[in-house]
């Protein structure tokens, strides 16, 4: 049942709700064919309510399409992994996001938004850096709190020019490529971004 418009209390379900409308409204038209009023209609409220509890349509497209909070239990199980477990571990999550049928379009969606605006792009890159890596590399103070940002920053560009050549580009040898095969060959490469000697560091 449709409900009517109009004004309704400000309670954690209706932030649901309007979560639920916004990603079901990126999806469908992207993130530059979406307005705030067009998920206010789909939510059935009014657009007041959907300021209300998101200031811009980055912070709610970031909300909506987002694969996984920072107290995701996947994320929290990385954090606790012993540091050498940590590049190919890393891929097998990454990789089961992206191939994941609900999680692996919204993801692409994201990345497509953030490779054409800027203000999507640094919201993205506050998730995957601070809220992901960062945090998985917090769990382990043998890593210098001076190196996090840079290996996150270097394990972040590993996957996502994977996510891109895989499920954007359709190179056709890593579309079909298995788990294993990717966490064989991409799996060290993070471990020495991640925990392996960078060379001088400035």
């Amino acid at each position: 049942m449709t409900r009517s418009r109009g004004p309704r209390g400000a309670g954690t379900d209706t932030r649901a709700d309007i979560v639920a409308a916004a990603a079901a409204v990126f999806m469908r038209d992207g993130y530059a064919g979406t307005s705030m009023r067009a998920i206010a209609r789909e939510a059935s409220v009014d657009p007041a309510m959907v300021r209300h509890w998101f200031d811009s349509k980055v912070e709610l497209f970031v909300a909506a399409l987002r694969p996984a909070q920072r107290d995701d239990p996947r994320l929290v199980a990385l954090a606790a992994l012993p540091p050498t477990h940590l590049g190919e571990a890393l891929v097998r999550v990454f990789s089961s996001l992206w191939d994941d049928p609900v999680q692996g379009p919204r993801l692409a969606t994201i990345l497509r938004a953030a490779v054409a605006d800027e203000d999507v792009a640094e919201a993205v890159r506050g998730v995957i850096i601070a809220d992901v890596l960062e945090q998985v590399l917090e769990g382990h103070p043998e890593i210098p709190a001076s190196e996090r940002a840079l290996r996150a920053s270097l394990a972040a560009s590993q996957m996502i020019g994977l996510a891109a050549a895989r499920h954007l580009l359709g190179f056709a040898a890593l579309e079909s490529a298995d788990l294993d095969t990717l966490v064989a060959a991409y799996g060290p490469t993070l471990q020495r971004y991640l925990t392996g000697d960078l060379g001088p560091v400035a």
